[in-house]
């Protein structure tokens, strides 16, 4: 079986559904939810797969780890890929729809890593200030790690801005180091 080719598919025709219902933001938010859930929660996984268990709790159990309600558009689609038996891809359904959702409206997504937490505030002016540089749409990450000391490091697809002081005492001791 190719669950590459499969999750697809079923990607593809959940984004096309939803975005002719006008629902696609709300499924985004579902899908990305259930996505997290499955990382976080191995437990659901086996849950699904298991076959002592009815396609009706399955359903149960994929609404409630995508947020409890569900548009109407991501609940015909779990209701198909139950009918199409093909729930063992539901994982990789969610994963690729993400990924042709990000495609589809231009954002990307990006790590924030400061020493200290920043207010909502600056954070948000540097989000502004990102979103003007990379001209889309930008989901970021926070993350705090004491110890790059200060400063941040920004990391987006293959770009990554180290200005941290930890990132630049490294590159002072390889300049003197090369000497």
């Amino acid at each position: 079986m190719n669950t590459g080719l499969i999750s697809s598919r079923y990607a593809n025709s959940l984004l096309q559904y939803a975005v002719s219902l006008g629902q696609q933001e709300e499924v985004y938010e579902n899908i990305k939810l259930l996505s997290e859930m499955f990382m976080k929660m191995p437990q659901l996984r086996s849950a699904i797969m298991n076959p002592s268990i009815s396609a009706q709790d399955k359903k149960k159990l994929l609404v409630t780890a995508s947020g409890g309600s569900v548009p109407s558009s991501l609940s015909k689609m779990i209701d198909l890929i139950l009918t199409n038996e093909r729930i063992e891809a539901m994982q990789y359904i969610a994963l690729r729809f993400i990924d042709i959702y990000r495609d589809e409206f231009n954002i990307q997504r990006g790590k924030l890593t400061t020493a200290v937490a920043i207010d909502p505030e600056t954070e948000q002016r540097l989000l502004t200030r990102i979103k003007e540089m990379v001209n889309s749409e930008v989901e970021m990450e926070s993350v705090v790690d004491p110890g790059i000391i200060g400063g941040f490091v920004l990391n987006m697809g293959d770009f990554r801005w180290d200005a941290s002081i930890s990132g630049e005492l490294t590159r002072i001791r390889d300049q003197f180091l090369k000497r």
